[in-house]
Order: structure tokens, then sequence, then C-alpha cells
């Protein structure tokens, strides 16, 4: 098939001109076509199917059954509106075997009674429905790009086949958009993109780019079908297969090139002092001993901020495993060394957590705290101690990325959880200090694949044990018809001096059914005051209130002064109050597995054994199955697994989603499906110097190219991951 299309190239277009040089594409439709991605030829010609239709059935009329997906042909008996008190257009056709009907709901009049003419012949796809007397079989509202019109009999097996459906916006019909697509594959040079080697190609079964680009736009009837949202049916896929490697290839092969190699960056040497220095001080002081595990951490960290080489590394732990004290031995460093460190919180509440942990060890005319609570006039005196040096410890959410913040000699930057924030906000902070050391900390066990391929340059620490003398966890699920029977539990756990935390995943629940079953902060608060457990004190804590309120909450739960709270997700990470020995999460369903392993992380922090309740209702049998994956596993990384296989890879550092910045918009690959291929792709682009194909300037070019046109900036952002 390829062999025609090199044959018909005629009037040829580069992969990087504008999609305006198609012909009909003028400022209108090019608006439409830049709103889902496409500005260039390539962005048309990578815009891939979401799926497929199989309309390779062709049956005759009389052997037709309600539901099944075919292609019929038939001659058109009569075309018209119905007399209605709805406006209906009605077409009957008849194949010699019955009479069919094609049926529009507020139909485009003109349109239908110029194509639909007595007597011409329409081969047409779709799923059959039944009227409502159950005589007849018929199409509703067919789509143009689901049927055609001929003037004369023709071979329906020409027109049945299988049809590839794409995303559409407003304006844009699928007809005009596959029209667009084999325009642009007629005219321009496929070979162009053929970067996978024949060793390559044959080593891990695949096909080349151009051939398979066909194969996915303008399937045939010889083609198998793709169903798009099965493993197995992509891997069987040569051409789509074949697509998601090259697409994963490009893209390691992007960060592999884009990326210094680890310790090649100069940095600044940090060393920690023989004599009266702060860290000695924090370390002697502190009221508990490390464990091994963190003083294995440490010391990787002491000689990567030892040396004159920038350090890179991100800290592993599983919730409560005593990071942020490890982070605190690591600012003391960069302290009795002259410089000022940042530490980076995703919410205030954590924010506020980590100043009061700090001001305990350091000295308090040294340290600040940067949020959007403060005062005008406060902010300014903050900035001012910041720029002029005087403040050796900053501690901040967001507000620590703005550019209006000026460090005087920032050597150390901890980053807390980032793949809580945005992509460009990171970046903007590294940038504040070109050769600080950096140390990322994070809770969320992020799977080994991953990883490996978006932290390739990143050393990478592992906190692999907790703290000892502290309670256990035990996590049970609880049928909401034991209600009762908790809440006496939870009262005997109060009545003793403990406390707990009601999770809710919604503040003010709506009248929209679809939340019908979802219990919000609002009326969970009316319950519990109105029940056994009112005796106790409760208070609620959300997104939406101001940061003071949220302070002053935390503050009094702090001080036991509140016995439940009642939360959305806002404490879900890094939250520490050694009391609270109880979980209770509503709806835990809505929940993914790493998220539920961060709320099931704010307790067991003290020496009292903890539980963590799931209060279930009616669930489903896959809703069940991953509870109780979670009540059985304790393992942080082992979740993670779990989670990157039901749900993809949004758990983990944004990648591909909202809050990443969206930088990994994938075109073929699906890192949930997918997973499989890209370890082969990132195999490859470890030793793509192995295949000779790779060691010509010419190949080498395309390749850069390609990575440049689909990565481009995206790119400069990874080294902010």
């Amino acid at each position: 098939m390829l062999d025609t299309f090199l044959v018909t190239i005629n009037n040829k277009l580069s992969i990087r001109d504008s999609i305006q040089s198609l012909n009909g594409v003028g400022p209108k439709l090019s608006e439409r076509l830049n709103y889902i991605g496409i500005y260039k030829i390539i962005d048309l010609i990578f815009y891939s199917p979401k799926s497929y239709k199989d309309y390779r059935d062709v049956r005759d009329i009389s052997n037709l059954s309600d539901g099944d997906e075919v292609t019929i042909k038939g001659k058109i008996i009569s075309s018209g509106l119905l007399k209605s008190r709805r406006k209906i257009y009605e077409v009957v056709i008849n194949d010699g075997t019955g009479h069919f009907k094609i049926i529009w709901f507020n139909p485009i009049y003109g349109f239908l009674k110029q194509n639909f003419k007595p007597d011409s012949w329409i081969v047409i796809s779709g799923k059959v429905s039944v009227t409502k007397n159950r005589k007849i079989f018929q199409f509703i509202n067919p789509k143009p790009e689901n049927y055609n019109i001929f003037e004369d009999d023709i071979d329906v097996n020409e027109y049945a086949s299988i049809s590839s459906i794409y995303p559409l916006t407003k304006g844009l019909t699928l007809k005009r958009l596959k029209q667009l697509i084999k325009e642009a594959l007629e005219r321009v040079d496929l070979t162009e993109l053929d970067i996978l080697s024949k060793d390559l190609i044959k080593e891990f079964k695949l096909k080349q780019v151009s051939s398979s680009l066909i194969d996915i736009h303008l399937p045939d009837r010889g083609n198998n079908f793709i169903d798009l949202s099965s493993t197995e049916s992509v891997q069987n896929s040569l051409s789509y297969k074949s697509l998601v490697f090259m697409e994963f290839l490009i893209l390691c092969l992007g960060i592999k090139l884009n990326r210094p190699e680890k310790n090649l960056k100069l940095g600044i040497k940090q060393q920690k002092k023989d004599k009266s220095s702060l860290f000695d001080s924090i370390f002697v002081n502190f009221p508990f001993d490390l464990t091994d595990s963190q003083k294995n951490v440490l010391n990787e960290i002491l000689n990567d901020m030892g040396s004159n080489k920038q350090m890179n590394r991100l800290l592993q732990g599983d919730v409560g495993s005593g990071k942020t004290i490890i982070a605190l031995l690591a600012m003391a460093v960069s302290y009795d060394s002259g410089y000022q460190t940042a530490l980076i919180a995703p919410t205030e509440i954590l924010s506020d957590q980590h100043f009061l942990f700090l001001k305990k060890y350091v000295p308090n005319d040294e340290i600040v705290i940067l949020k959007s609570s403060l005062k005008q006039n406060e902010k300014k005196e903050t900035y001012e101690k910041i720029k002029n040096g005087n403040a050796k410890f900053i501690v901040g959410t967001h507000s620590l990325f703005q550019e209006n913040v000026d460090y005087h000699s920032l050597g150390l930057i901890v980053i807390d959880e980032q793949h809580r924030f945005g992509v460009e906000q990171r970046k903007n902070m590294i940038d504040k200090g070109l050769k600080s050391d950096l140390l990322i900390m994070t809770a969320t066990p992020i799977p080994r694949t991953l990883s490996s391929i978006f932290f390739s340059d990143f050393d990478i620490s592992k906190i692999s044990e907790l703290p000892k003398k502290r309670g256990n966890i035990e996590t049970k699920i609880v049928s909401k018809s034991n209600l009762d029977k908790l809440y006496n539990f939870i009262s005997d756990q109060l009545a003793r001096g403990r406390q707990a935390f009601v999770l809710c995943p919604m503040i003010d629940k709506s009248d929209v059914e679809e939340f019908e079953k979802l219990i919000d902060i609002k009326s969970q608060y009316d319950y519990i005051a109105r029940s056994s457990l009112g005796k106790f004190k409760s208070s609620t804590l959300h997104g939406k209130m101001s940061s003071l309120e949220k302070e002053k909450i935390m503050e009094q739960f702090r001080n036991k002064e509140i016995d439940i709270l009642i939360s959305t997700t806002v404490i879900e990470v890094g939250v520490d109050i050694p009391n609270a020995n109880l979980m209770i999460i509503n709806n835990p369903e809505r929940f993914g597995l790493a998220q539920l392993h961060q709320l099931r992380g704010r307790i067991g922090r003290g020496v009292y054994d903890s539980y963590c309740i799931m209060l279930v209702d009616d669930l489903s049998e896959n809703s069940l199955d991953r509870i109780r994956t979670f009540a059985e596993i304790k393992d942080g990384f082992l979740l993670a697994e779990k989670d990157l296989q039901m749900r993809g890879p949004g758990a983990f550092y944004g990648v591909g989603t909202e809050q990443s910045g969206n930088i990994w918009e994938l075109n073929f690959a699906d890192l949930k499906r997918d997973i499989e291929i890209l370890k082969s792709a990132k195999n490859c682009s470890d030793k793509y110097d192995y295949y000779e194909f790779y060691k010509s300037e010419e190949n080498v070019n395309k390749i850069n190219k390609l990575i440049k046109h689909l990565w481009g900036y995206r790119l400069e952002l990874t080294k902010a991951i």
C-alpha cells in the first residue's frame, strides 16, 4: 500500500509545513485544527484515532438483528420529511431481501433532500436498532462519514471496512478531518519519518513508521481490528505497536540527549563542619535516633553536597519514614557553609508545619516563611531579608517560585512532594539557583519504569524502614450498615484521649444525581453532631477556607482542642499529628491507591496503634477489589505499581496530567496500556549507539528534528521533573 502512495506523491509537502498548506484550509478551519493541537502537517499525521469501528460485516437486510454493527447496501425507495409534530426525515431503502429505514431527528432538510434521491444507491454503516413496532430495522442520525451515495449499483465490499474515529471539536467533522489526513499522507514524503533501523525492527518485531501511519489512518479490509483500550490488541497490531514504540523511543532519546549527564554540572561545595556546627547541634539534640536507613541516605546526601558537582537527588520514603529530619540536616550543612536554603511545600498547612518544626532547631531570627496570607508589609520585610541574606532558612509554598523573590546565596533547594507543583513553577525555582544543590522528597513511590525514564539524571535514595517505637496501622473495610458499631469504637478511642480524621470527597454536595452517594463535609459534620459522637468537639477543614482559618483549625487540632477533624484531601500530604490514630475515609472508591496510602500515612505517627477505616456502601466488584488490595498491602511502592496498572501514571509526578503542565501529551502511546513497550523503547535508547543506523549523521539529524518537533520546549521542562 505504501508503494502506491509513494508513486502518486505530487505537489509535495514537508512535515513541518503549516496546516494551511492543505487544500481548502483557511483561517477558520485552521483555528479549529489548532484547538485540537494540529498546527503543522506532522501534527495531523501524528493525530491518533481514539478508537475504531469495524464495519466489515456486510449483511442482507433480512439477516439483521438489533444491536448489530454492520454495513448494508440498498436502493433508495423514498426520501422526505414525515408528517409529525417533531421534525423527522426518513429514507427507506431496499436490498431485495427487505426494507430498512434511515432516520434523522431535527435534520438539515436541504442537504438530505439534495443527496438522498430515490433510485440512488447507498452503502451505509452503523449500529442497527429496531422501530417501536419492531417491524423494521433502522439507523438513527448517521453521520456523513458513515455513508456513500451512488447513481448506480456498486460492489459493497469496496466500502465495508474498518473506520478510524478521531477526537473532534465544534465545527470540524470526522469526514473533513479524514480527508485532510488522507491528503497529507499522499503529499508528504513519509520516509522522512522512518527512524527505526532494520536491526531494531527485527529485534523488537516492528514495522517502519511510514507504512504504519498509513495502516492506522486508512485501515482496509485486510487490517486487523484494533481495540485501543486493550493492551493485547495494541501489542498484536504491528502498525500501532510500532508507532507506540517510535513515540516512546523519541521521548526517551529526547530526555537522554537534552539532560546533562549525572554529576557533570558544576555546583557548590558544601561540607559538614567539624566543630560547633548547627548540624552537630541538631544531630545531638534530636529526640530520636536515626534508623540505619536514614543514616545511609544522609551520608549519600552529604557526599553529594561535599563534592564540587551539583547534587540532583530524589529522596523516596514511605509516609512517616522520617524524610523531614534528613532534609533539615542537609539544610544545616548548607547553613554551616554560609548559604541560604529553601524548603518548598505544596500546601500552606504543610509549609506551616515545616516552619514550626524547623524553628525548634535553627536560629529563629534567621528563618522566614513566605505565603499568600502574609500582610503586604510582612511580605516586603520577608523579601528584603531573603535578598540581603539575613534569612538563611526560607520556607514557603508556590510563593517561593515568584519572580520578585531574589535570593542572596541559595545553596540548597528542598522540594517536598514536587508532583504537587506545576513543572513550569519547579523550573523557575531551580533557575533561581543555577548551581544550588537540589533535594526532592516524595512519599509517592514512583514505579521503577517511570523513575528510570523521568528521573534518569537523578541519584535516587530510599528510606526503607520506619522509625521504631511506633504503633501498628490496621486497615479495615467497614460497611455503612455497621456504622453504629464503628461510632462506638471511635467513641472509645476518643475517650482515651486520641483524635480522629474523617475524610470526605466533597465540601458541599450539590443536587446532581451523580454525587448522590457521596458524603460531603457539611452533611457529615451535621450527622456526627447528632450522633453518639456529638459529645466530642468536631470541626471542619477544606480548601475553600482562608489560610488563616486553616491555620487556626490545624493549631487547635495539634493542641488537642479538637477531637474529630472532618476534612477533604487538604490533609493528604505531610500533616503530622502523632496523637491522631483514626482515619475514617468516606467513599474510598473515589481515590487512587497512592492517594489512599498518603491519607493512611496521616496516622500511625505516634506510639499508639492506629486504624484506617474504609467506609463502603454498595460498591461494584471492581471497586471493592481495589479497596481490598489497598487494605492488604502496606508497602507504598507495591501499591504504586498496582496504581499504575489500574489508573495509569496520573498519580505519579503529574506525568500526563494537567497539574504537570501537561507536558507528556502522547499521540499513540498510553503509559498505562503500553508500559511493556515503554520498557523496550527505554532499553533501546540506553544502547542506541550500538545500532549501526544511528551512527549516520543523516539519520541522527532526522531523529533530532523529530525530537524537536514532538517535544520541543517541553524537554526543557524535564529538567524540573
